[in-house]
C-alpha cells in the first residue's frame, strides 16, 4: 500500500522553548521521527510540516521533504485537524493512508513504526484509523473532575475492594497515528469503533511537553 508520513514542527513552543529541535543526546528532537521513518523503507514520502526554515533546513538534513505553513496554521490556536486537512488538500500524491508521527516521541523507533503498519493493513478492511496506546498510569475510575466546592463526590466508586489489575485502562501516548485520508477529513479525529489499539510500554511511550519529560527522556536515551 502507498503511504506517507507526516511530521509535524512548529516552532515557538512556549513551555520548553524550541522543543521539537531541543538538543536530545546529540541530535535535534524531530531528527528521531525522521530517522525513525526513513530507516523503515516503506514511505512513499516523509513531510515534516512547519512553519520555521530553521525546521526546514534541519528536516532537509535528515531526508524529509518539508510543507511550509500559513501564518494561520502556525499559532496556539491551530488544531492538528487544521494542519493535516490543509496539507493532505494540497498533496498531488496519491495514497491510500497516512502516518502521523509526532517528533515530541523520541523513544518511537522504525520497529514501532513497522508492527503498526504491519497490523493496520492485515486489518485495513475493517478499520480507518489506527493509534498508539500505553497501559494508563490509573484508571478512569481513579480520574474524575473536582469542582468549586473541592469535594470528592464523583470518586463514588465503591473502593474497598479496589485492585488497579479489576481496572486496567488505556491511554493514546502520541507516538504513531494512521488514517485513510478520506475517512479523516469527514470524522476529523483519530478515535473510535473503527480505530485500532497499537500497544507500546511505558518506556517507549515517553512524549516530550515539559522540562521533567525531557530530562527522562535524556536519562532513557542515554541509557538505551
Amino acid at each position: 500500500m502507498r503511504k506517507i508520513a507526516i511530521i509535524p514542527a512548529r516552532s515557538g513552543s512556549k513551555g520548553l522553548k524550541n522543543k521539537n529541535i531541543i538538543d536530545l543526546c546529540g541530535k535535534p528532537l524531530m531528527a528521531y521521527s525522521i530517522e525513525a521513518a526513513v530507516k523503515s523503507k516503506i514511505f512513499d514520502k516523509i513531510i515534516v510540516s512547519t512553519d520555521s526554515r530553521e525546521y526546514g533546513s534541519i528536516a532537509k538534513k535528515y531526508g524529509a521533504e518539508v510543507m511550509y505553513r500559513t501564518k494561520e496554521l502556525s499559532n496556539d490556536t491551530a488544531t492538528t485537524f487544521d494542519v493535516l486537512k490543509d496539507l493532505l488538500n494540497r498533496l498531488d500524491t496519491e495514497f491510500d493512508y497516512f502516518v502521523l508521527l509526532q517528533p515530541t516521541s523520541p523513544m518511537r523507533t522504525h520497529k514501532h513504526i513497522l508492527e503498526a503498519v504491519n497490523k493496520f493493513e492485515l486489518n485495513y478492511q475493517a478499520f480507518d484509523f489506527l493509534v498508539s496506546v500505553k497501559e494508563a498510569e490509573h484508571a478512569g475510575v481513579l480520574v474524575k473532575p473536582i469542582e468549586k466546592d473541592e469535594s470528592l463526590k464523583h470518586f463514588d466508586t465503591d473502593f474497598s475492594n479496589y485492585k488497579r489489575q479489576s481496572y486496567k485502562a488505556y491511554s493514546p501516548n502520541g507516538a504513531i497515528f494512521m488514517a485513510k485520508p478520506a475517512a479523516y477529513l469527514k470524522q476529523k479525529h483519530f478515535f473510535g469503533a473503527k480505530s485500532l489499539a497499537y500497544m507500546m510500554n511505558k518506556q517507549d511511550s515517553i512524549d516530550i511537553d515539559d522540562e521533567l519529560d525531557y530530562e527522562f527522556a535524556c536519562f532513557c536515551m542515554n541509557k538505551k
